[in-house]
């Protein structure tokens, strides 16, 4: 057990390491979240934003349909971890349906169309029962992890989406209009 402990640890730390940008991003050409003097983008009233004072970034209405759509109302949005996941910083967040994190809910990166091929390969992890899901952009290695839980990954016009769970897969992929990339 303290095997699998130590995995998972490092699996976090080498995620995190991994997500230091490499390259310049085309999002940062382009404005990114206004402030209150702007149109701002809105979302849903009732939702609960970790930190509180988390800019609302466009396309996070759309996310928020596609759950309410699926009868999966988002109860939380917060910052996420993994804006670095294709090779580069690029805007996202995390939305869960959920009243507390850690229950199932999605990472989102908000892509533009300057990424014209992501993929992502699965192949048995090191331990049994984990899997090792390596993601290339344009035919370059970009991010390399092992989960020993289930992460299903979308991809589609603006959205890069990783999942924990199945109903969230299919709730994005039928609302926001994804498909599972190719490896």
């Amino acid at each position: 057990m303290s095997h699998r402990l130590v995995v998972l640890v490092l699996s976090i730390v080498v995620a995190g390491v991994s997500c230091v940008p490499t390259e310049t991003s085309a999002w940062r050409r382009t404005p990114g979240p206004t402030s209150a003097h702007g149109a701002a983008p809105t979302v849903a009233a009732g939702i609960r934003r970790d930190p509180v004072d988390l800019p609302v970034l466009p396309g996070e209405s759309a996310v928020v349909a596609a759950f309410e759509k699926a009868g999966m109302p988002v109860q939380m949005i917060g910052s996420s971890k993994f804006e670095g996941m294709l090779g580069s910083v690029r805007p996202a967040r995390v939305f869960t349906a959920a009243a507390t994190w850690g229950a199932g809910g999605a990472d989102v990166l908000f892509i533009d169309d300057s990424i014209p091929d992501i993929r992502v390969c699965a192949t048995p992890g090191t331990t049994t029962g984990w899997t090792i899901y390596t993601i290339f952009v344009d035919g370059r290695q970009v991010d390399r992890t092992e989960a020993g839980q289930l992460v299903l990954f979308s991809i589609g016009p603006g959205f890069f989406v990783q999942s924990f769970d199945t109903r969230t897969s299919d709730a994005l992929r039928q609302g926001l209009g994804l498909d599972a990339p190719r490896c």
